[in-house]
């Protein structure tokens, strides 16, 4: 059977999230082409290369260049800090390989767009991992809209909350460096919550909001009793109104210790949708008359680890995405209307770029 070998650039818990759900892969699902964990790219080979080699991993290297030129390299996974995406990106480019690529796109809006139009220009296959498009409960949520079940849709409120920023002794780390982060919450979390409304809804017409950080100052460093000011948020939240006319609300948060979810309330003029994303593998259907009775659903649903193999939402999403990326790679174009590219992660960067602008004008 052929393979398809990939280079990972990074070694965090993305990155072996990543690595988890490629492993599966084969053991899950029929697959036309076997995803190979090739070459790790690291900072720290020596390090990090026991680790490595007990994966599988053929190659250990220090630089993404090096993974790019490699003859037997077909895929760049990305998941280094998003300040890196950039670089690691265009080696990818210049080695001829594919690209799959973490969000957001890079930590500034003008670079993502700039390298989107570079990767869309090499015509090179790539993928964005928006994977909560890949979530079963979204999938079907975008099959009910589709199907008119709960009617014309006029609104929609997304909540995705977590909570590991709460505590104020959680030292600095490159998610709370603005030069390697790019933002806080809204770029982490709003990103998903823009991208699902265009998913489900299409092209968002207009956008508006704020952003706040509640815990001001952290340690410097692990152990250090040297406190810096944060200059990103833990707080956000967006105004938005769709092209198709649904007005739309999402709060992110990584201070909402006690009521972390991903809440999703959609309300149509014959009914109701609601979910939480981080439990629900089916949303609720709440109808004004009637009962829903048997619902459509997606075909879709086949890049996904079913109720028997399921690995916990957070890994089958990663799944379903890599799964899709992996087919494509190999041929098949179907679902092609779902596909998270580079172009999706630049107008959800957009977005919130103008929010993080309308914020800075309002603190001058």
């Amino acid at each position: 059977m052929n393979t398809i070998r990939f280079a990972f650039s990074g070694f965090g818990n993305i990155a072996k999230t990543h690595m988890t759900a490629l492993r599966a892969l084969p053991i899950v699902k029929k697959v036309p082409a076997v995803p190979v964990l090739d070459t790790l790219i690291t900072r720290d080979p020596e390090r990090n290369r026991a680790h490595a080699e007990a994966i599988g991993f053929r190659r250990i290297v220090s630089s993404v260049a090096e993974a790019a030129i490699d003859p037997q390299v077909d895929v760049l996974d990305i998941c280094t800090p998003n300040n890196r995406h950039d670089e690691d990106a265009r080696a990818a480019i210049a080695g001829g390989k594919a690209i799959y690529c973490e969000k957001p796109i890079t930590d500034q809006y003008d670079s993502s767009a700039a390298l989107e139009q570079a990767v869309s220009a090499s015509g090179l296959t790539q993928q964005l991992a928006f994977t909560f498009r890949y979530h079963p409960a979204a999938m079907r949520i975008r099959e009910l809209v589709m199907q008119g079940v709960v009617g014309d849709i006029l609104q929609c409120k997304i909540a995705y909350r977590r909570s590991g920023y709460l505590n104020a002794e959680r030292p600095v780390s490159w998610r709370l460096d603005t030069g390697m982060s790019g933002g806080g919450a809204i770029s982490d979390l709003g990103v998903h919550a823009l991208d699902l409304f265009r998913y489900w809804f299409g092209e968002v017409a207009h956008a508006d909001g704020r952003v706040h950080t509640h815990v001001k100052r952290r340690p410097a460093a692990a152990g250090s009793t040297e406190l810096v000011e944060m200059a990103i948020d833990d707080w956000a939240i967006i105004h938005l109104t769709t092209e198709s006319g649904v007005n739309g609300m999402a709060e992110v948060s990584r201070v909402a210790l006690g009521s972390e979810a991903f809440d999703i309330q959609i309300v149509g003029s014959k009914g109701s949708i609601t979910c939480d994303l981080e439990r629900d593998a089916v949303p609720a259907v709440h109808l004004l008359r009637g009962t829903p009775g048997t619902l459509p659903e997606p075909s879709s649903l086949a890049l996904v680890p079913d109720e028997k193999s399921t690995m916990g939402f957070a890994v089958d999403t990663h799944f379903g995405a890599l799964h899709h990326f992996v087919l494509r790679l190999a041929g098949d174009d179907r679902w092609s209307d779902i596909v998270p590219t580079l172009k999706d992660g630049v107008i959800a960067e957009y977005w919130i770029d103008r929010v993080l602008t309308q914020a800075k004008a309002g603190q001058a």
